[in-house]
């Protein structure tokens, strides 16, 4: 009973990828889903509750499609690391080949629906990934490249992100299999000028440890949408006097304009955050605004 729910599922499943990437998520309805399906819209509802929730699983499937096959190349025990990975990006590269019809519709229908933030869900399930890059680098390159995960980060997104596109054109020159040797090759040569010429990091690692432990700082935030929040806070519930009040609120506003210049001056920011620190309803906002804007953290201004 439980394998005929699974293959229920999976059949839903790849039905409505066929239909998404062809129509797009939101033109499709669920009724069609279920049409198409052979079910009725009220069994399609037993199974997922919304469309938001089929959507989800999608996109679970789809990481569950790519992640298994990494997984095993990664038990290989007669490659070395440079193989390993080598063999991962490839596989990456031949799904989102495979897939490309449903992810360019997804992603026209992201750009088109004016939403601006991906999902928390998804946002979080980039933690694990960027745990297992930087375990991957320090495999290949030892513990002495751990301080440049971010800026390693940044070229193999970048770098993946073009081949993406390159694989989405109708007429590829490029094999999956040399785009994976390129970049393991550019990898390896940025590594070694990095660990040869030391140069400070691009990407701190505070900054990187805080993207780790909840998928949160810059991928989510900007100074000044928390201090908007803190704003808001403040207009709707606090504790403190009228004269505590404005002074907390006069603070915000001076650091939300030293923030807008182009060159914010340390010394106001600084004293703007420590006039701050008194209010006890603003500090886990204040402690994620230190960590985007201070000098230790970086800037993700």
């Amino acid at each position: 009973m439980a394998d005929i729910s699974v293959d229920k599922k999976e059949k839903i499943i790849k039905t409505a990828m066929q239909l998404f990437a062809v129509k797009g998520s939101i033109a499709t309805s669920m009724q069609e889903i279920a049409e198409l399906c052979g079910i009725s819209k009220g069994s399609l509802y037993l199974v997922f509750k919304s469309k938001e929730e089929l959507v989800r699983s999608i996109y679970i499937y789809c990481f569950q499609m790519i992640r298994d096959p990494l997984l095993q190349t990664e038990e290989e025990i007669f490659t070395s690391p440079q193989e390993k990975l080598q063999k991962q990006i490839e596989i990456l590269l031949d799904h989102v080949y495979e897939l490309r019809e449903f992810l360019q519709r997804q992603i026209q229908d992201f750009a088109g629906s004016g939403q601006k933030d991906v999902p928390e869900w998804m946002r979080k399930s980039s933690i694990p990934v960027m745990q297992w890059f930087q375990a991957k680098l320090e495999t290949l390159y030892g513990k002495e490249v751990l301080p440049y995960t971010g800026d390693l980060i940044l070229l193999v997104h970048g770098m993946i992100s073009s081949y993406v596109r390159v694989i989405f054109q109708p007429d590829n020159p490029v094999s999956t299999t040399r785009m994976a040797e390129h970049l393991v090759n550019l990898v390896d040569i940025v590594a070694a000028g990095l660990l040869a010429g030391k140069p400070q990091p691009l990407i701190p690692d505070p900054i990187i440890t805080s993207w780790m432990e909840d998928g949160e700082g810059c991928l989510r935030k900007n100074p000044l949408q928390l201090i908007k929040e803190m704003k808001q806070k403040l207009s709707i519930t606090t504790t403190m006097d009228p004269r505590q009040l404005e002074d907390t609120l006069e603070s915000l506003i001076i650091l939300e304009k030293e923030i807008l210049v182009t060159h914010p001056r340390r010394a106001i920011v600084q004293g703007m955050m420590s006039n701050l620190e008194s209010c006890t309803e603003l500090t886990e906002n204040l402690r994620d605004l230190k960590k985007l804007v201070s000098p230790e953290y970086g800037s993700c201004i």
